[in-house]
């Protein structure tokens, strides 16, 4: 039986959003017109490092977000520090992103500058890298109500903020959906900052979806879904609410997978109870569409893939919501994200057995 009763979310909030010397020229970026993302790329080659190896990035624009990219290996460690109204924040290290030459985006808020540095075999490599700074634009064009949907064809949809509502530039989007049948749902978690308001959800899912479709070329956002820390649950990659789609978030399971992102960095904080409690309803939800108990096991073929722990392939059985790391070489969804599992299935199972007749 479908799963009716829609998650009832904690209200979005509306969804808006000591100097160092310089060391290099200010990159200049292309203006960007007016509601459209600017982005700007430094190649860190061209910037002196410090004693430490550090190196310290001025782009000649305010941004919001971060991302590095590279050629070659990747490095054992990477990490960043911003400066902001506030001063400097404090050394974050970023996540690779499997299968990318790239890191996972970071959350900065209005930011000016940027310290990088990135060892491999303990050998400095910053000036291998690339930093990617982003400014999404911080007004979203549609309602800030979440709505169900899809609610003509998929009923009982849990309230979701779509991609008109969160700003999608839908001309970034040239990933052409791939039908498939649903077998699972994966939990992940963006990896970025814990650091940020609710009012600030919807600028950085918008930056997001840039670094995913366009900076690294995949064509639109990886995940399916994303959760904030106040349980809003925002519509991912292109026709993954209203069916089910090919998505571009765990590299030789996306095949008969519904990615779930929890926005932060939960190796060691934890996942408010509100998100918890989202992908439990959202993870309920969308595994009743194809009938599938919360509490099942499956079995996935690996499609193999560098990060993978599992060759091409490979059968391997899993419960029907598992963790990123269950299948990749990843940390993903964090330690204390990935202790949360259990309590996710079950909050699932209870939600669909409460609407069993």
């Amino acid at each position: 039986m479908p799963f009716r009763t829609a998650a009832r979310l904690g209200a979005s909030a509306a969804l808006t959003a000591a100097l160092l010397p310089l060391t290099a020229p200010a990159a200049v970026p292309e203006p960007a017109p007016e509601n459209e993302t600017e982005t700007v790329r430094v190649p860190l080659g061209d910037v002196t490092a410090d004693r430490a190896g550090a190196r310290l990035v001025r782009t000649g624009t305010r941004f919001e977000m971060i991302g590095l990219t590279w050629t070659g290996p990747a490095p054992d460690r990477v990490e960043v520090r911003t400066r902001t109204a506030d001063g400097w924040s404090r050394w974050t290290a970023l996540e690779a992103l499997p299968e990318s030459r790239a890191t996972e985006p970071l959350w900065t808020g209005d930011a000016d500058e940027a310290q990088v540095r990135a060892t491999r075999d303990r050998a400095d490599v910053t000036d291998q890298l690339e930093f990617v700074g982003i400014n999404p634009p911080n007004a979203s064009p549609g309602s800030p109500q979440a709505t169900s949907p899809g609610a003509e064809t998929v009923p009982g949809a849990p309230r979701v903020v779509n991609r008109a509502q969160w700003g999608a530039d839908e001309s970034d989007m040239t990933w052409a959906p791939e039908p498939t049948s649903l077998k699972a749902t994966t939990v992940h978690h963006t990896a970025g900052s814990n650091d940020y308001s609710c009012a600030d959800s919807a600028t950085i899912v918008r930056g997001i979806y840039h670094y995913h479709a366009v900076e690294l070329g995949w064509g639109d956002i990886g995940y399916h879904a994303l959760v904030d820390e106040c349980g809003t649950i925002f519509e991912g990659r292109s026709g993954g609410m209203a069916g089910d789609v090919v998505g571009g978030h765990a590299a030789g399971f996306n095949r008969h997978t519904f990615g779930i992102s929890m926005m932060g960095n939960f190796d060691r904080a934890q996942p408010s109870a509100a998100t918890v409690e989202s992908v439990s309803h959202l993870a309920a939800w969308k595994l009743d569409t194809a009938q599938i108990p919360a509490d099942d096991r499956t079995r996935l073929v690996s499609e193999g893939a560098s990060s993978s722990k599992y060759p091409e392939g490979a059968p391997v059985d899993l419960p029907v919501i598992f963790a990123h790391r269950d299948v990749s070489k990843t940390a993903c969804p964090g330690e204390l994200g990935y202790d949360r599992l259990g309590e996710i299935r079950s909050r699932a199972v209870a939600l669909q057995r409460a609407q069993q007749p």
